[in-house]
């Protein structure tokens, strides 16, 4: 049975302690109860009737001084690198300040050096290879031991390393972020201002550019346009002083007319023009 349960101590994934099965639903609510009321007879007698202590499923408080044990051995509260001495290991190197890199290479040199005078000992007595292989165990310890006193930096710097990579990318999305709240502002604002063009009712200055621009600059179309202009406007000064109505329909066709290329103003110049020119037709007939 000791000899189960140890193997069970030091296995990488040990079964459950036995006192598991003692956690049930009614033993945890008889724990509550006798905390309310331990006087209580019917619970002193449900009490008894366990073959355990019922406080015994309360767990434990932290362990605070002293070691605890963990897969079958003792580990100290304060964690600390322990000497070789009090591991009962013979220490090769000098006690105090030590240059780790030199020692190092020097044990490195005694571990090559008796694993030849191994090799030798295995040939000549082999019976006497024991005590070799113990000093080259000996040998590597006293190594894993000063590499083991590099941990405390070792995590230092890790967790250096770590934080300024974290600080690193964080400030790669940050700026991803700015640039691409930049890109939508400038999105925003171009709708903007196309919004506002959109809305605003274009201005036709036709016939002034027309009369200001040189005839020999226009094209065959621009000359004819001005040419109907010209007649349409006589037309209307020779037909009387009245007003003239744009009736309904003209509208529409002004509107279809300006709605075809609503951003070229030539085409705008033009469209107008022509609705001028109906219009006037219409009052005429």
């Amino acid at each position: 049975m000791e000899e189960a349960s140890a193997q069970q101590q030091g296995a990488a994934f040990p079964a459950p302690p036995y006192y598991f099965q003692r956690y049930t639903q009614e033993n945890l609510n008889l724990l509550e109860k006798a905390r309310g009321d331990p006087e209580n007879p019917e619970i002193t007698k449900s009490l008894e009737a366990l073959s355990f202590p019922i406080l015994a499923l309360e767990p434990p408080p932290p362990v605070k001084k002293g070691a605890y044990w963990m897969f079958g051995r003792a580990w100290p509260i304060q964690d600390s690198l322990a000497t070789l001495e009090e591991q009962g290991i013979e220490q090769l190197y000098p006690k105090g300040s030590i240059d780790r890199v030199k020692e190092l290479k020097k044990l490195n040199h005694s571990a090559v050096f008796n694993f030849l005078e191994l090799v030798h000992t295995l040939s000549t007595s082999p019976s006497e290879f024991a005590t070799k292989v113990d000093q080259i165990r000996v040998i590597f310890i006293n190594m894993h031991h000063i590499l083991n006193e590099y941990r405390p930096h070792q995590a230092r710097e890790t967790l250096r390393l770590m934080m300024e990579d974290q600080l690193n990318r964080k400030k790669k999305e940050t700026a991803a972020l700015k640039k691409t709240c930049a890109d939508l502002r400038k999105q925003l604002a171009a709708l903007r201002v196309l919004k506002q063009e959109r809305s605003q009712p274009p201005r036709f200055d036709v016939d002034v550019e027309m009369a200001q621009a040189p005839t020999s600059g226009l094209s065959q179309s621009h000359t004819s346009i001005a040419t109907a202009s010209t007649i349409a406007t006589t037309t209307s000064s020779t037909a009387g002083t009245k007003p003239l109505r744009r009736p309904s329909g003209s509208e529409e066709k002004r509107k279809s007319m300006l709605e075809l290329t609503p951003l070229d103003p030539i085409a705008i110049k033009n469209a107008e023009t022509l609705a001028r020119m109906m219009d006037l037709c219409d009052d005429i007939e």
